[in-house]
């Protein structure tokens, strides 16, 4: 171009074409990366279909007209996950309708598998879990799940709306998502929301705060009226300002039902009816918060290592 052989509209142009001729041999290599990626992620997603469920209902499952009491016993329960890599050791214990109770124990002691066993996510080995009365073996899924409304510390919340993420497709009127959101104190939430229940909430509720999930989890149970609740680890992630906010949205929810709470935040368990401590897979010690203190056992140990901080006085005690 400089000698005068070449002009610059041939130079650019000669780049162009270039660019262009080489562009969609790229789009291809990128486009098979994807392919490759694509067909990989579908095999492991059909592998996870085409898994037989091994937790079905039995051939004439129980499907009683009533609602449950809430009466729950576990009689001699072993567990393994693996082969008899027992988790829990001949578990035993009882609730009353309506009674609260907690489970508490170092990492690894067995709670949250209790609770997983409560819902018939896995089977137990040996012995027997009884919900008023009947073998939960025996009862019809649909029924046994319904029956329980689990919090966890880590709340999912799902593309839609705050209404939507608190009627979760089941048939609640309007009505009843509004009480259980004022019983639970995310009212004054909602009022500062231009839209209300109709608020826009992103996937896994990124635009809300930890205790803001926390309280239209709690919402969420209220709603389906569950005759048990199960609390696990549901305070854990908040601090002691929004739990205190909280604590009474727990009050409201454990009112008339039978709760098994799994947390490690004093304020939460030393009120339960009953506390049992589990120690490497075994119940080690059942009684009130008084009375295990008084025992100077494994509980009283643990509320010197990790609880004593966290005791705050409660209104009325």
């Amino acid at each position: 171009m400089i000698q005068g052989s070449l002009k610059i509209g041939a130079l650019v142009a000669f780049i162009q074409y270039s660019n262009r001729f080489f562009q969609p041999i790229a789009d291809m290599s990128e486009k098979y990366n994807i392919l490759q990626t694509a067909m990989a992620s579908s095999e492991r997603l059909f592998r996870l279909i085409d898994t037989p469920a091994t937790i079905v209902n039995p051939v004439s499952a129980i499907r009683p007209e009533r609602q449950p009491k809430g009466e729950i016993e576990f009689r001699n329960v072993w567990f393994a996950y693996e082969d008899q890599q027992w988790v829990l050791r001949d578990v035993s214990f009882h609730a009353n309708p309506g009674e609260s109770i907690a489970i508490v124990g170092h990492t690894g002691a067995g709670k949250t598998t209790t609770t997983s066993l409560l819902t018939r996510f896995y089977d137990i080995q040996e012995g027997e879990i009884l919900l008023d009365g009947l073998d939960i073996r025996k009862l019809d899924l649909g029924y046994l799940r319904s029956s329980f409304a689990v919090v966890l510390q880590d709340v999912f919340l799902f593309s839609g709306t705050i209404e939507s993420n608190i009627r979760l497709g089941s048939p609640i009127s309007r009505e009843r998502v509004l009480a259980a959101a004022e019983d639970v104190n995310l009212s004054p939430f909602l009022r500062r929301l231009p839209l209300g229940l109709e608020h826009p909430v992103n996937e896994r509720g990124t635009t809300l705060s930890v205790g803001q999930r926390q309280l239209l989890a709690f919402a969420r149970a209220l709603a389906h009226d569950p005759q048990i609740l199960i609390l696990d680890e549901a305070t854990s992630s908040v601090d002691t300002e929004t739990e205190l906010q909280i604590r009474k949205a727990i009050d409201r929810l454990m009112q008339g039902r039978t709760s098994i709470i799994i947390a490690h935040r004093l304020s939460t368990i030393q009120r339960c009816d009953k506390i049992i401590v589990m120690h490497k897979g075994r119940v080690r010690e059942i009684g009130t918060h008084q009375q295990l203190l008084a025992q100077r056992g494994i509980y009283y140990k643990l509320y010197q290592l990790q609880y004593k901080d966290q005791e705050v006085a409660v209104p009325g005690d």
